[in-house]
């Protein structure tokens, strides 16, 4: 697919938003105080925060993808989890078993993308731009392992192909793709490592021929050193992958398989705010 397809990433943070609760926390907080019930609390918290990610999904939506749906373009979306759900169903997994079936520990951990990804999409028609979720393996992902951790081999394209050709925007569910069990001989759902969604953008920008893609995350970029800690902390405009892999420790804010699988396909990352759509970010140069 020669013609611009815009890859684009974003984060669990990002679609969450910084205020989990939306923008007046601390009446929440004395809202809280007034239940009569612990359950009563959990079903106030639970329609807040329902009512926050709605509210920055429509922003992400109208601010990053409408845009581009106005200019004629037709962008891929990979989405991570929201915001601690991928923990919070690991956690879940480790109170049930010490060692859970690595089959349904990953079916388990991969349905923090799909309430995201589905979300996401109900977002998007719901301001005019047709859209269409997608799970890992309906997006033609194919790994070459087990259910955990597995490694990207192929990208079958066909069915994503086909949805920008309608000019329907896919939207992918990270860190997620489908192997061929040889023992049961049928095809098995798996996860990649942590941080995978990062991968999944990579690897469908390979496989539509796009030069680059682009993370959205809750920082603006990379910074030589961490900036909530150091003052003095400076962002950093482009940056090669050679000089990024000797960085010790390795920046958090991208998975360090992404990057070397981009080196390896020849596609550029962007490191971009997930906030503030005019702010440049960080190039990450994996073409050279």
């Amino acid at each position: 697919m020669a013609e611009q397809v815009p890859v684009l990433k974003f984060g669990g943070l990002t679609l969450q938003g910084l205020r989990r609760f939306g923008a007046d926390e601390q009446r929440l907080l004395e809202n809280c105080q007034q239940q009569e019930t612990v359950n009563d609390i959990y079903r106030l918290l639970a329609e807040r925060r329902n009512i926050g990610r709605s509210q920055r999904l429509h922003q992400i939506a109208r601010q990053f993808i409408l845009p581009l749906h106005g200019k004629g373009l037709t962008p891929i979306v990979v989405v991570s989890a929201f915001d601690w759900a991928t923990d919070k169903l690991s956690q879940l997994a480790a109170c049930i078993s010490p060692d859970p079936s690595p089959r349904e520990y990953a079916r388990l951990l991969m349905s923090g993308e799909l309430r995201a990804n589905a979300a996401l999409s109900i977002t998007l028609e719901a301001i005019g731009i047709p859209a269409r979720s997608m799970t890992g393996r309906e997006a033609g992902i194919v790994t070459a392992s087990g259910p955990v951790d597995g490694v990207i081999s192929e990208i079958k394209k066909g069915h994503i192909t086909e949805l920008l050709e309608k000019k329907i925007v896919p939207v992918v569910a990270g860190f997620q793709g489908y192997y061929y069990d040889a023992k049961e001989q049928r095809d098995e759902v798996s996860i990649l490592g942590r941080g995978g969604s990062n991968l999944t953008a990579v690897a469908l920008a390979d496989a539509l021929a796009q030069p680059d893609c682009i993370m959205f995350s809750n920082v603006d970029g990379i910074y030589d050193k961490d900036p909530n800690t150091f003052d003095d902390a400076k962002k950093i405009d482009e940056v090669t992958a050679h000089d990024l892999m000797t960085w010790e420790p390795f920046p958090r804010i991208i998975q360090r398989e992404a990057v070397e699988y981009a080196v390896e396909r020849h596609v550029d990352i962007w490191i971009r705010s997930g906030f503030d759509p005019d702010l440049s970010g960080t190039l990450i140069r994996c073409r050279e």
